[in-house]
């Protein structure tokens, strides 16, 4: 199936991305070669009610400063193209929640949470064994789904996709046998909570490549424990969309249908 949504965009609101291209104009103008239908912006963000623990990352992107691109979206939005207002926002390990207070959750258009960003939210000493790095990002997903703001929450971003580790990260996927990713699955299809498919893993990768990725395995089992899916790009620049294409062959490979897709994505 041809997907025709990106709900996963950084700007360069998001200090990570790239200055000179990260910008709602170039992302439309790829939108439009590739048939995409729907925009969703995710810049980084940290609810400030939160104690951010000095870390200057997560400070940079307070409410207002990421909230400010709800007017400029307007001024791109068209007939063909639709945009939405979102956020990636940040699992705690010291709150064993998400980093949202409900008043600012309720006024995006959707949230994605990632249980991998263990460069930012995990202790160092986890990293090794890979048991125990799996081990936190399981405890993530877990307390991600059991959250006070769960209903708020759209999507799960790139699971288990453990973001700048020092080794291949499909260890760890490995590692989890599929008995816990169905439990995990089939609690976050009972939440409605989306699984992200994160085409940023698959960045210059053929075909092939991508069939012997661990990422499908995890793929079909949140398919078969009935979770929809959103699919995104993840861009920090505009040539992320280079690959966009690598979507719908996911798709395909794992046999989605429109059924399969969120409602907000279809």
């Amino acid at each position: 199936m041809k997907i025709t949504h990106d709900f996963h965009i950084h700007t360069t609101l998001s200090k990570c991305a790239n200055k000179e291209n990260a910008t709602v104009e170039n992302y439309v103008n790829h939108a439009k070669k590739l048939g995409l239908k729907k925009l969703g912006f995710a810049n980084h963000f940290w609810d400030e009610k939160f104690d951010p623990d000095d870390n200057n990352f997560y400070k940079a992107h307070p409410f207002d400063y990421i909230y400010s691109l709800k007017d400029e979206l307007k001024k791109y939005e068209t007939e063909d193209i639709k945009m939405y207002l979102g956020c990636e926002g940040e699992y705690s390990y010291k709150l064993r929640s998400v980093a949202i207070s409900e008043e600012a959750a309720e006024k995006f258009d959707f949230i994605v949470i990632p249980n991998s960003h263990t460069h930012m939210s995990m202790p160092k000493e986890f990293y090794e064994p890979y048991e125990k790095h799996a081990k936190f990002m399981i405890d993530a997903y877990n307390d991600v789904l059991d959250c006070s703001i769960n209903k708020y929450i759209t999507a799960m971003a790139h699971p288990f996709e453990a973001v700048c580790c020092p080794y291949d990260n499909s260890i760890l996927i490995d590692l989890i046998d599929d008995d816990t990713f169905k439990r995990l699955f089939n609690k976050q299809a009972e939440r409605g909570i989306a699984f992200e498919i994160n085409v940023s893993s698959m960045k210059k990768k053929s075909h092939e490549e991508i069939e012997k990725m661990s990422q499908i395995r995890m793929f079909k089992i949140a398919k078969d424990m009935g979770c929809k899916f959103l699919f995104g790009s993840d861009a920090h620049d505009d040539k992320a969309h280079l690959y966009y294409e690598n979507a719908s062959f996911v798709a395909d490979l794992i046999e989605l249908n429109n059924d399969n897709i969120l409602e907000i994505g279809r």
